[in-house]
């Protein structure tokens, strides 16, 4: 009787620490990624009764014009969520294929273009977007302010390939995607999570 008494309470434990595994394991792996704006609203907030007030004042839009993002890099949720994250499709909200009518309801309307390689992106705050002949997102970058190459190295650590193209950070071979960081005067320009490059 005692060896059934010992062998319920190891079950009993056994399937304690198996319930505090799975939620921890959830916890981890779970989508937890942080909005790096502070600025946003959740979508279970009710309005004010001020701005359901503007909204019915509103002629334009039923929504108000979107805020751009601000995105720290320098940041170890920033290295986890992208520099180590495959979201060549989309990050921030940002889909490949989305339109360009989409993204500015989001953000608003551009701060301007930047020079990425050969071509040119529409800026909102943190991110820009490379648009195709039909307006819609074909690459996606974030595009911090004023962070000069060897900070970003200071956080990030030594990247794959340096050259005066700018830098590639692939320290995985077997994963998909690389990220390129386009530098212009000893500062970083632009960051695209993209297809690995070939070595």
């Amino acid at each position: 009787m005692k060896q059934i008494f010992s062998g319920m309470i190891l079950v009993l434990l056994l399937l304690i620490v198996g319930v505090f595994g799975f939620i921890a394991y959830q916890f981890i792996a779970g989508d937890n990624r942080i909005e790096f704006s502070s600025n946003q609203q959740t979508a279970d907030k009710e309005p004010s009764s001020e701005e359901s007030n503007d909204k019915e004042s509103s002629d334009d839009s039923e929504e108000p014009e979107g805020d751009p993002p601000s995105i720290d890099v320098q940041t170890t949720q920033f290295s986890q969520d992208f520099m180590n994250s495959d979201v060549r499709r989309g990050f921030y909200g940002v889909g490949i294929g989305l339109s360009r009518d989409a993204i500015e309801k989001k953000f608003g309307k551009s701060d301007g273009r930047i020079e990425v390689g050969q071509s040119h992106a529409e800026k909102y705050g943190n991110v820009a977007v490379r648009y195709n002949s039909k307006d819609k997102a074909e690459h996606i970058y974030v595009t911090p302010t004023n962070v000069t190459v060897e900070a970003f190295k200071s956080v990030h650590g030594t990247p794959t390939i340096e050259n005066s193209d700018g830098l590639v950070y692939d320290d995985n071979p077997n994963n998909s995607f690389s990220i390129l960081i386009t530098t212009k005067n000893g500062k970083v320009t632009a960051i695209e999570n993209a297809n690995q490059i070939q070595r």
